[in-house]
């Protein structure tokens, strides 16, 4: 705790000065909210709770050093409750002080050895340090505490997963989504363990994650993908065409998502040979990211396809302009000089 009562002590002056009172007019500028909370605390300057409820209100926000000057002075006024040090550890971490946290959590824990949210901070923050054999131990802690505990499967199973235990973290994710419906890293995680092998099976995992967060963007265009991956190699028009309607749904979400647009022209080109919706995409790809050289060759793709070879030149060599010897653009070149 060393350094804690350090800082306290530097910081004393200056929230001497944040605990002055504030005149009504002062009050008129502020959002209603906080003056809601600055007026309960010039009323009992006193109350540590009414310090806490508005460093709450300032971390939540990303006000992090009013939420710290409102933190030591409520650790002032009250040193023995274990939710003070847990903020603290909030934000100790948002400022890159892992000591300083790591001390905060522990302390939380040792006034309240239930407070089970500091034992898991604590062993995120552990992950976070890549300290594995700690992060386990803390979660072998505070699932003796708590036996339903999405949160700790999930934790370990991120755990497990760095350390290379692909089918260990793969039964956590799916033990945290089995006690928690909603967890959308969990699912991201199962589904995208499964797209990877292309199983079919990583479609369900893609949709109940929708179900939690239908405006995910990063689910909706895996979904796409995979989609797009299983038609192809199935030879599936019906899945082609769903991969169409979800890269769809992936630019109504973000209508500058730059793969989307590749992935939703190359299907359009090489799948449904629709060329003129193909270089659509590829020219919204481009207005984009001008450098954009996958969408600079696909267009050169889509030029060849269509005979407009000249034009296809043209594309392929502003491809090597952008990344020298890209191959696809290399491999078109020499296709058309073989035409030639």
């Amino acid at each position: 705790m060393k350094h804690y009562f350090v800082r306290l002590i530097l910081f004393s002056l200056v929230v001497m000065l944040m605990a002055c009172g504030h005149n009504s007019k002062q009050y008129a500028n502020m959002p209603p909210d906080l003056a809601k909370l600055s007026k309960a605390i010039d009323k009992h300057p006193k109350d540590a709770e009414a310090r806490y409820a508005r460093a709450v209100y300032y971390y939540n926000r990303g006000f992090i050093d009013e939420a710290k000057l409102d933190m030591f002075e409520c650790l002032k006024l009250d040193d023995k409750t274990s939710k003070y040090y847990v903020l603290m550890s909030d934000i100790y971490f948002a400022e890159k002080e892992t000591d300083e946290t790591e001390e905060m959590l522990e302390r939380a824990i040792a006034l309240d050895p239930a407070n089970n949210e500091a034992r898991l901070k604590l062993a995120e923050l552990y992950f976070h340090l890549r300290m594995f054999p700690e992060c386990n131990s803390t979660l072998d802690a505070a699932l003796e505490q708590e036996k339903f505990n999405p949160k700790a499967h999930l934790i370990r199973g991120f755990c497990l997963k760095e350390m290379r235990d692909t089918v260990g973290a793969m039964r956590m994710f799916q033990l945290c989504i089995d006690q928690n419906p909603t967890e959308i890293r969990a699912f991201l995680e199962l589904g995208y363990y499964y797209q990877q092998k292309l199983d079919p099976i990583a479609i369900s995992y893609y949709q109940n994650a929708l179900q939690a967060d239908p405006n995910n963007i990063e689910i909706n265009f895996n979904l796409a993908k995979l989609l797009q991956d299983l038609g192809e190699k199935n030879q599936d028009d019906d899945q082609i065409e769903q991969a169409v309607e979800q890269y769809k749904i992936v630019l109504q979400l973000k209508d500058t998502h730059l793969p989307a647009l590749n992935n939703l022209g190359y299907v359009y080109m090489v799948d449904q040979d629709k060329y003129d919706e193909a270089m659509t995409m590829f020219d919204r790809a481009i207005a984009v990211e001008p450098n954009c050289v996958e969408a600079h060759c696909n267009r050169g793709v889509c030029f060849e396809c269509t005979g407009r070879l000249e034009e296809a030149r043209e594309a392929y060599n502003t491809a090597l302009k952008i990344l020298p010897n890209y191959e696809p653009a290399v491999v078109g070149l020499n296709r058309l000089d073989k035409m030639k």
